[in-house]
């Protein structure tokens, strides 16, 4: 038996209606507030572990890196704790990990290009207007990154493609549909063909031009990547991750 294998047989469970059981099959979507709820949950004392787990999991499981993981690194709490129980965290050297190029980086600059959408949501009334936002500002930066990388195999792409990926969903919510900006931010870079202006277009094109093929990795992650509703144990990998730096994933996970 594989250790990923281990890893499911371990972590096979059930949990309550709001919560999955981390093992079996998930969308890539209920994976990543998964993995984002365990971060987001660490104590502060382990921010040097979790900074380099995050890191990792940006070098490896760049698939599963999503915006809500960065709540933990916030500079509101990296001020606020810098001193915690008596014992001195080490926030710059933290912050310096926290900093590096990667896809949760981009992700972060993506919602201050939606104007922090997912922050004044979180801090809005239930019935509160957030109203339409413009993709314009998500395009223009697209054209930019892609346009200095010049082909899918950089680095800076790659990190931004998989950017998008994790944040199309919100920009097809936010902006109403309005993707073809974006759509032809992206077929412009020269390297990913033609592009429908749709979420499942660009979700196609960001998958290709990232090499992600049937049957690469864990089972069902280019399915899973495509179609929202699939499911996949492609996460499995990243759950190894974190407890390869000593963090606990529990049999199942609450999602918020």
């Amino acid at each position: 038996m594989g250790f990923l294998d281990q890893l499911k047989s371990m972590f096979g469970g059930h949990g309550s209606a709001n919560a999955v059981a981390i093992g079996g099959p998930l969308t890539v979507a209920d994976a990543k507030k998964a993995l984002a709820r365990v971060i987001v949950q660490q104590p502060l004392l382990s921010m040097r572990p979790v900074a380099e787990a995050v890191r990792d999991l940006q070098s490896q499981t760049p698939a599963f890196v999503t915006y809500g993981m960065d709540h933990y690194f916030n500079s509101p709490k990296l001020v606020r704790f810098q001193n915690s129980g008596g014992r001195q965290l080490d926030v710059d050297a933290i912050g310096s990990l926290h900093a590096q190029p990667g896809p949760l980086a981009d992700e972060v600059t993506i919602q201050h290009l939606l104007d922090d959408i997912e922050d004044r949501r979180g801090h809005a009334s239930a019935d509160a207007e957030i109203g339409h936002i413009d993709v314009k500002p998500v395009a223009a930066k697209t054209t930019e990154v892609l346009g200095q990388a010049g082909s899918a195999d950089s680095p800076a792409a790659r990190d931004w493609m998989f950017a998008l990926l994790d944040q199309i969903t919100v920009i097809d919510e936010v902006t109403g549909g309005d993707l073809k900006p974006l759509a032809d931010a992206l077929a412009g870079a020269g390297f990913l063909g033609s592009v429908e202006a749709s979420a499942a277009g660009i979700r196609k094109a960001l998958v290709d031009a990232l090499g992600i093929g049937s049957g690469s990795g864990a089972s069902g992650l280019r399915e899973a990547l495509l179609d929202p509703s699939a499911t996949t144990d492609a996460y499995m990998e990243a759950v190894a991750i974190l407890g390869k730096h000593g963090i606990e994933v529990p049999k199942s996970v609450e999602l918020a």
